[in-house]
């Protein structure tokens, strides 16, 4: 398991840990992240934890000792809001699954090229019903071009930044990397989430 130095780890013979550090202390999360939320500040979170993201990214790509440790490994498993791990895949030439936490409707599946029918199935957040009238329907598509202009100005950009200061496949584009994980699971329940389609190494568990 990796994790960051802001996050002391006891030792477990089951389960090696590595660390790579970070210029963050414990606690920081409530200072970036917490008290932003509860002032209901979303964007100023999402913003933190995106700055925090890169921070962390870089640091972990420039750990070139830890990263010699980890070409030992066949196989990467990462959260998705861990937006390093598609690199640090790419870094080892190491296939990686995705675990993502929710339903597969959310910005993101246009990443992970899951299909996305936007006439009947709502975008995560969006409070529509299956059964969507014609206005929602029209304004379910609005959030999601508003999600993809904010993702590929937000997102996507600078992550392509660090793809191309680490040198990691420039001719690859990080939406590219972002699409090729061997398995994407989600964590959901079919029972609860709008029917819609998955393509095969899409699963929901």
């Amino acid at each position: 398991m990796l994790v960051s130095s802001d996050r002391p780890t006891k030792p477990n013979e089951k389960i090696p840990h590595k660390t790579f550090q970070v210029p963050y202390k414990p606690g920081f999360v409530e200072d970036l992240l917490i008290r932003p939320a509860l002032a209901g500040g979303k964007y100023t979170v999402g913003w933190n934890y995106h700055k925090i993201q890169l921070v962390m990214c870089e640091r972990l790509l420039n750990s070139s000792a830890l990263l010699q440790e980890l070409k030992n490994f066949d196989l990467i498993v990462f959260d998705c809001f861990a937006p390093c791990g598609v690199l640090l895949s790419e870094v080892l030439n190491i296939p990686n699954v995705m675990v993502v936490t929710g339903s597969p409707n959310d910005i993101f599946s246009v990443y992970r090229k899951s299909p996305l029918p936007l006439s009947y199935v709502p975008m995560r957040g969006s409070g529509f019903p299956s059964n969507m009238t014609f206005i929602q329907r029209v304004r379910n598509v609005l959030k999601y071009c508003f999600g993809r202009v904010l993702m590929e100005l937000l997102f996507i950009r600078t992550m392509e930044d660090i793809k191309v200061k680490f040198n990691i496949n420039p001719e690859r584009s990080y939406s590219e990397s972002f699409s090729d994980s061997a398995l994407v699971l989600y964590l959901a329940d079919f029972a609860m989430e709008f029917p819609q389609p998955l393509l095969p190494g899409w699963l929901i568990t």
